[in-house]
């Protein structure tokens, strides 16, 4: 019986495009200023995926963690993941304050949260940025648990990233539904028979949400004829 609706963050929850294009686009620039390695912007910006001005669908910056994205310039520049993390430390105030919620995503949390439902954030981000979007907006009633991307050595979409998760609260996979707007999301314990919902709010497209039960616009749309979309017995 489904009990836990797990939301991915960003691109689901949050805009994601209003905070981190922009952030992206200014961290490649001032690290090729601060090393001298304007000759490899493009092909940085290209690997880490942000493609003609825009994070591509599934790419290290839609849905790599932090320790990911960090690696991706160390490659390139010895020192650059730790110059990276310090960046990233001292842009975080002005990239939190930036944050708006999708629009409906308060208003779903409420009403999955009155009709028995709990409500759970698993994300790649950092659990200090979670936790402030949680502050920010107020959100600590309507949120049961939090998973972060710092949290455990494991990524979406392994299992075993919500393993201790689970072992705290005695869930397995089929009390919970996963709602994401990436391919990590919606391949999160596919093999273990975890059901996953896949939204466009972020930056994938039908196409790219590979493992997805269903696929619906935003969260908005997570409710038809007044019932949680996800009935008993998919897949």
């Amino acid at each position: 019986m489904t009990r836990v609706i797990l939301f991915d963050k960003d691109g689901t929850l949050l805009n994601y495009q209003k905070i981190w294009t922009p952030y992206a686009k200014r961290v490649i620039q001032e690290f090729a200023e601060e090393f001298d390695r304007h000759d490899i912007k493009d092909e940085l910006a290209y690997e880490l995926g942000l493609i003609d001005g825009e994070i591509a669908p599934n790419s290290i910056l839609a849905s790599g963690t932090g320790e990911m994205i960090q690696n991706h310039f160390e490659k390139y520049e010895s020192g650059a993941a730790a110059w990276m993390r310090k960046h990233y430390e001292a842009s975080l105030k002005e990239i939190l304050d930036s944050m708006e919620l999708i629009e409906g995503s308060r208003e779903m949390l409420e009403k999955l949260q009155d009709d028995g439902f709990e409500n759970v954030i698993v994300t790649s981000d950092s659990r200090e940025s979670t936790e402030y979007f949680v502050e920010k907006f107020n959100l600590h009633p309507l949120i049961k648990d939090i998973v972060a991307g710092d949290d455990v050595p494991h990524y979406k979409p392994d299992i075993r990233m919500l393993q201790p998760f689970m072992d705290r609260h005695g869930y397995d996979v089929h009390d919970m539904v996963m709602v994401g707007d990436n391919r990590s999301d919606t391949m999160l314990g596919y093999e273990e028979g975890l059901r996953t919902i896949g939204v466009l709010s972020g930056t994938c497209r039908e196409r790219d949400l590979e493992g997805a039960d269903i696929i619906v616009e935003s969260v908005g749309e997570l409710y038809e004829n007044g019932e949680f979309i996800m009935g008993e017995g998919c897949r």
